[in-house]
């Protein structure tokens, strides 16, 4: 009996289908079923899928278009089998994708969720390698989504035994919000190689859907914040999510606002013990020095020149920037 079953539900995919399916059927690691569910599509898609004699193909149609959130968690429900993977109708995997997850799975038994980074291609593009340990993870969480949803292989046992679903009411951050809520049940972990290229459209996301997936990502933040301090107060929350996370400094007295904030999230974590403290205490360091730097640069270095960087060293706002940023820049200005 195959061990894996790879779900993908499909609603109108016919442009891309073609090779994403492909790119499944090619796997190096070939014992899987292949779940599609055709979510009522009215294009081709159905054709295209009938198409293939490939055996490992379970082709399931639903009667009305469920979307899908409702269609995911209707897939996981029909798995039988001891993991599941994800992949979007037109997304494409590395050849040897699953055989290193399985791999990874196998020898780390205590992982529920494994992920790998990704690599974007089409409108936009760009390479996102992804933090590995599921500690650093649970920091990154707080600022944004760290893991990406056609990676992902879950291992059965733990969604049977926790019941754990998609929750529609957190469309179209339904992904984001599953991770959050197996941090409470098992490790996840990235392995850090582009495994996934991620496809993007012009069209992907339109501006109703991208305030939506902001009020649901902010949701799950809060969330998060609450796991590290359970009486954080509303204007917390409002500074967390509008001035800390956006880290859009404005002045070097906004870095400081943002730096006591972070002592204090690490302060209540110490009590609740939520995240390993070093490791949260690192990311938030991190986190910071990213919106420094970025303050610093936008300030000073939108022309690198010898005048702005001796600006720089007069202002002695260098004071809050690592050792090490502070070389890059000088040398960065030296070079130029």
């Amino acid at each position: 009996m195959s061990r894996l079953t790879i779900l993908m539900p499909v609603y109108n995919g016919e442009d891309f289908l073609h090779e994403t399916i492909e790119s499944v059927l090619n796997q190096t690691y070939s014992d899987f079923l292949f779940l599609i569910i055709n979510d009522g599509s009215k294009d081709k898609t159905k054709e295209i899928i009938k198409n293939y004699a490939d055996k490992r193909i379970i082709y399931h149609e639903n009667e009305t278009n469920l979307g899908l959130v409702a269609s995911l968690n209707k897939g996981i429900n029909m798995v039988e089998t001891e993991f599941m993977a994800r992949i979007d109708a037109d997304d494409l995997w590395v050849q040897n994708k699953l055989e290193k997850q399985i791999n990874l799975l196998d020898s780390h038994p205590d992982i529920g969720i494994c992920g790998t980074s990704i690599k974007k291609f089409g409108a936009f593009e760009g390479t996102f390698i992804f933090p590995t340990e599921n500690e650093t993870l649970k920091a990154g969480f707080l600022f944004y989504c760290m893991m990406s949803h056609p990676s992902v292989i879950f291992r059965m046992s733990f969604l049977k035994e926790t019941g754990l679903r998609y929750r529609p009411d957190f469309y179209p951050a339904e992904d984001y919000k599953m991770w959050v809520d197996a941090l409470l049940h098992t490790q996840i972990y990235n392995i850090p190689e582009v495994l996934v290229y991620y496809r993007q459209h012009d069209n992907q996301i339109t501006q109703e859907t991208n305030i939506l997936q902001k009020t649901k990502t902010n949701e799950i933040k809060v969330e998060l914040l609450r796991r590290i301090y359970p009486n954080v107060t509303e204007e917390e929350l409002s500074f967390h999510l509008n001035s800390f996370i956006p880290l859009d400094f404005k002045s070097i007295s906004d870095y400081k606002k943002s730096k006591n904030w972070t002592n204090k999230i690490i302060t209540k974590n110490n009590e609740t013990q939520y995240i390993k403290p070093e490791i949260l205490k690192k990311e938030l360091s991190r986190y910071l020095q990213i919106g420094l730097k970025g303050y610093l640069l936008k300030k000073y270095f939108e022309k690198i020149s010898i005048i702005n960087y001796f600006k720089y060293i007069c202002s002695f706002d260098w004071i809050h920037l690592s050792a090490k940023k502070n070389f890059k820049l000088f040398f960065k200005t030296i070079l130029k």
